[in-house]
This record gives structure tokens, C-alpha cells and sequence, in this order.
């Protein structure tokens, strides 16, 4: 071999022994980036799990203070408000109805045709809510009526 080309072969190989030593600190310098990033990623989460322990605490809290057995002002959230005579004569009204088979779109129609008042006293009754009034209330009436 001609020391001409063992010069040029050492230039190559020292080129490439500069180049892969360049990426080397490039990929030093990345990794040491991600790991202060995981890092800060790592505290965040810390700081979330310490957040969520407190609303935890807070729900918790607030469950035990809202309670079925603690009646809040001496009603329970589930009691109902009693029913207005005009409501209570609406109910009673739909249950007669009803046990003739009809369908809240016909009491709807006969509500229209006798001229029972809304319960606000304007506009006209409809079938969506002659339905929510007795879904929610028609238990009011009696405690075994018809659903």
C-alpha cells in the first residue's frame, strides 16, 4: 500500500470517528433534555395526584354533609314540594283518563276541549307535558296509584 492511500484512508476514518462523535453529543444532549423533561413531567403529576386527594377529600365532604340520613332543613332532596290544588285536580284528572286507556296525546286533546287551564294559565297543555306532570308527581296522589 502506497502511503498516499493509507493517509487518505486515516482521513476517512477520522472523519468518521468526528461525525459519529458529533451525533454521540447530539444524542447525549437529547437524552439529558428528555430527562429533565420527565422530570418536570414527573413534579406535575405529583402536584395533580396531591390535587385530586384533596377534591377527594372535598367531595367526600360535601357527600357526607348532603346525606339521605341528614336532612337538609328538615326536608329530604327527594321529598317532593306537595302538590297545588290545581295540579293535584290535573293529576287526578289524567288518572281518570288514563284508566280509559287514553294516551297522553288524547287527555291532551280533552284538557283542550273542556278548557282546563295550563298550569301557568297561559298557552295550551301538550302531550310532552301532561307525560312530565304525571311521570314526576302521580306518586303524590296516592302512594299505590297507577304508573
Amino acid at each position: 500500500m502506497s502511503r498516499v492511500s493509507e493517509d487518505a484512508r486515516k482521513r476517512a476514518r477520522d472523519i468518521r470517528d468526528e461525525a459519529l462523535s458529533r451525533h454521540a453529543e447530539r444524542d447525549r444532549a437529547s437524552l439529558l433534555l428528555v430527562r429533565d423533561e420527565l422530570a418536570e413531567l414527573k413534579a406535575m403529576v405529583a402536584g395533580q395526584q396531591e390535587q385530586i386527594v384533596r377534591l377527594i377529600a372535598m367531595i367526600s365532604a360535601l357527600t357526607a354533609r348532603l346525606a339521605p340520613d341528614d336532612p337538609v332543613a328538615g326536608v329530604s332532596p327527594s321529598t317532593p314540594r306537595p302538590l297545588s290544588t290545581q295540579k293535584r285536580a290535573a293529576l287526578e284528572r289524567i288518572r281518570e283518563l288514563r284508566a280509559q286507556d287514553l294516551s297522553f296525546s288524547q287527555i291532551c286533546e280533552v284538557f283542550q276541549s273542556e278548557g282546563v287551564p295550563t298550569l301557568s294559565g297561559e298557552g295550551q297543555w301538550s302531550k310532552g307535558t301532561l307525560w312530565n306532570l304525571w311521570k314526576n308527581h302521580h306518586r303524590q296522589l296516592h302512594p299505590k296509584s297507577p304508573g
